[in-house]
């Protein structure tokens, strides 16, 4: 009995996504268990087990899972070791409003990192694991920012067809 605990804590640890989709579903409530669990075609119990690791979700149902919570949180989880970053897709046409609002959120994202760099070199010792695990998730999120940023300025270039001399 006690090796299957073993084996099934080991499993769930391994289930990145479970445990970053369980942190939303369920610890910050961005959805409602039963509704969710319905509209994945699963019963509240299994959507509750795939959440706790304790069986897998399908290609299918996380694909699902990210069209109904879309969290980028979930997709990030895909590209974290790839040489991909995440961006949201611009909706509608692309105009100067959301171009200026992509660039406040870059821009407000990087000044996060650099409270957070602050924050870290004020302690005057040597950058801990901490500081270093702060420090990157700002900076995936700038990334993100920025590509979101590059995206509209490209749905706006190729919406707007300007005549070259």
């Amino acid at each position: 009995m006690k090796d299957q605990r073993t084996v099934e804590g080991k499993r769930r640890a391994a289930c990145g996504f479970a445990r970053i989709a369980y942190q939303i579903v369920v610890v910050e409530k961005a959805a409602r268990t039963r509704e969710l669990a319905a509209a994945l075609g699963l019963s509240s119990a299994a959507l509750y087990g795939r959440l706790r690791g304790r069986s897998g979700f399908r290609p299918e149902e996380a694909r699902a899972l990210i069209r109904l919570v879309p969290d980028p949180r979930l997709i990030r989880y895909f590209a974290e070791d790839s040489r991909h970053i995440v961006a949201r897709r611009p909706v509608g046409q692309a105009g100067a409003r959301s171009i200026e609002a992509a660039t406040a959120e870059t821009l407000r994202e990087a000044i996060d990192i650099l409270e957070v760099v602050t924050s870290a070199l004020r302690d005057g010792g040597p950058l801990t694991h901490r500081h270093r695990a702060l420090i990157l998730s700002e900076v995936r999120q700038a990334e993100t920012a920025t590509a979101n940023l590059r995206a509209a300025v490209e749905a706006l270039s190729t919406s707007v067809a300007t005549p070259r001399p």
